[in-house]
């Protein structure tokens, strides 16, 4: 999808950067005749540079914060979590912070993809915190659920008796654990 749109945007400035042809006494002037070359070699003949995970990180998490269309920022967002590269979880921490809910949901959907201490943190910081939405604290709590540790399993029972979350946070942490009690192996 990027690509598409990369290659988009480059047609347009290209088409956009044509310059006038030339004339001469009143008549266009004949085509300038280039030099003979060689044919380049097909795509898949020439060698690619080596992908580099660092190099992958960096554009994922540019594409991220960069200011662009909603979609575009959410999906790269998510793309971070198909890299599972857990450098980029306090990337992904600090656009929590985000005013766009929909960067927001992003976000928690990237973090719960990881199984890392740092996404569990991330996650129950998240259930725990005074200002955050109720919606992105259900989401918080379904996500600890995939972190499978039994300190995520104690920060979705503790926001069972939490009395500073609000009731639907704490019926939604009773699911959860219902859920949890059913997937469990006997």
């Amino acid at each position: 999808m990027r690509r598409l749109l990369l290659t988009g945007l480059m047609i347009a400035t290209t088409a956009g950067a044509t310059a006038p042809a030339p004339t001469t006494r009143g008549r266009p002037a004949p085509p300038p005749q280039a030099p003979a070359r060689p044919a380049p070699a097909p795509p898949a003949a020439q060698p690619s540079p080596p992908a580099n995970e660092d190099t992958a990180l960096l554009r994922g998490l540019l594409w991220a914060a960069r200011p662009s269309p909603e979609e575009i920022r959410a999906i790269a967002i998510e793309d971070l979590a198909l890299l599972g590269d857990p450098r980029a979880l306090d990337s992904l921490a600090t656009l929590l912070w985000d005013p766009n809910p929909r960067t927001q949901q992003a976000v928690l959907r990237a973090v719960a993809l990881f199984q890392h201490p740092r996404a569990e943190e991330i996650l129950g910081n998240v259930v725990r915190h005074p200002r955050m939405p109720d919606s992105l604290k259900i989401q918080a709590l379904n996500g600890l659920v995939f972190q499978r540790t039994a300190t995520a399993r104690r920060a979705v029972q503790d926001a069972v008796t939490d009395t500073r979350v609000t009731p639907a946070v704490q019926n939604a942490a009773r699911a959860v654990v219902s859920q949890w009690d059913a997937a469990a192996p006997r």
